[in-house]
């Protein structure tokens, strides 16, 4: 075991070697090849950069990295130079000219006297993003665009038998419309007094005690007639046919109320409105936790026939 960390100890030693040698190497070409390297026109200092990228992923010592800060500033030095060389159009690129202009520019001087602040920046930055972004200029594939309006459009005489026709197919659409509605609102009217009828029984049938509300409208088999069941026997509630109250438990019962008291006389009673909400998962948690298996008010379709309109149970219900 100790000769192992010996052996790997001593390769990492030779690894370590191998990468001063070629800081050292790359130190001496930098020096000798400086001059050419100052040209602006030289691109062989990227060629530098690489090599020097290629040997700091092998550092992995103070003294190595040393080198390696050593080479970074030789470079840096001769990318400077290069700068110094840059020249826009016939004006040579001075750094400290460049760095004097836009003190001035901000109303900040160089012997401290005139402090850059944050807000002399924030205005610099205006200024300058004007020069920045502008939008392209508008041109036209296909050449200019034609200022001669266009010619007036042909107006068609409309037909009076084609009027006649879309006016008869109207009043044709309003009756079908008419009869669809009557027919639904009949429809409704068949399902909450089976609702109603429903409740009667069962109210009858556990001794005129109020009915559990969620036990008497949730249909365990079918979130659709659930919602149905709570639109009927709102009606219901709404007319004064059936009375809603809080239970001892807790949660709410439901009871037919006399006809006399449905019909409209004076009661004491205090009417309120309330907004109920029911969603798929609250539907599944009530028919678990109160342990729903059957459907109280039997699931029912309003049918017209020709001797008149009868109530069909389905014959599959889902």
């Amino acid at each position: 075991m100790e000769q192992g960390d010996h052996a790997s100890q001593h390769e990492g030693e030779e690894e370590r070697k191998m990468v001063r040698q070629g800081y050292r190497k790359l130190m001496d070409k930098l020096a000798v090849d400086e001059e050419q390297l100052v040209n602006i026109d030289n691109h062989h200092l990227i060629g530098y950069m690489e090599e020097n990228q290629e040997l700091f992923g092998k550092v992995c010592a103070p003294q190595e990295a040393v080198l390696d800060a050593k080479v970074i500033r030789h470079i840096s030095r001769i990318c400077r130079q290069q700068a110094e060389g840059m020249s826009a159009n016939i004006t040579q690129f001075q750094y400290n000219e460049y760095a004097e202009r836009l003190t001035q520019c901000m109303r900040g001087s160089n012997d401290g006297a005139g402090v850059l602040t944050k807000k002399k920046w924030v205005l610099l930055g205006r200024q300058a993003k004007t020069l920045f972004k502008r939008s392209p200029c508008l041109t036209y594939m296909f050449g200019a665009l034609d200022n001669a309006p266009p010619p007036p459009k042909e107006r068609k005489v409309p037909q009076a038998r084609a009027n006649a026709t879309k006016i008869k197919d109207l009043v044709e659409t309003q009756e079908v419309i008419l009869e669809t509605a009557e027919k639904s609102e009949n429809q409704t009217e068949q399902l909450v007094a089976h609702a109603l009828k429903t409740l009667i029984d069962k109210w009858n049938e556990i001794g005129r005690r109020s009915v559990d509300f969620f036990k008497f409208v949730i249909d365990p088999e079918c979130f659709g007639n659930t919602v149905e069941n709570m639109f009927h026997v709102s009606f219901l509630i709404k007319d004064g046919r059936v009375a809603f109250k809080i239970g001892e438990n807790g949660m709410p019962v439901i009871k037919p109320k006399s006809q006399k008291k449905a019909e409209g006389q004076p009661t004491e009673e205090a009417k309120n409105q309330v907004v109920m909400n029911i969603s798929m998962k609250d539907w599944e948690l009530m028919v678990k936790n109160l342990n729903i298996t059957d459907a109280m008010i039997p699931h029912i379709q309003a049918k017209q026939e020709t001797n008149g309109e009868q109530f069909k149970k389905p014959k599959t219900q889902r």
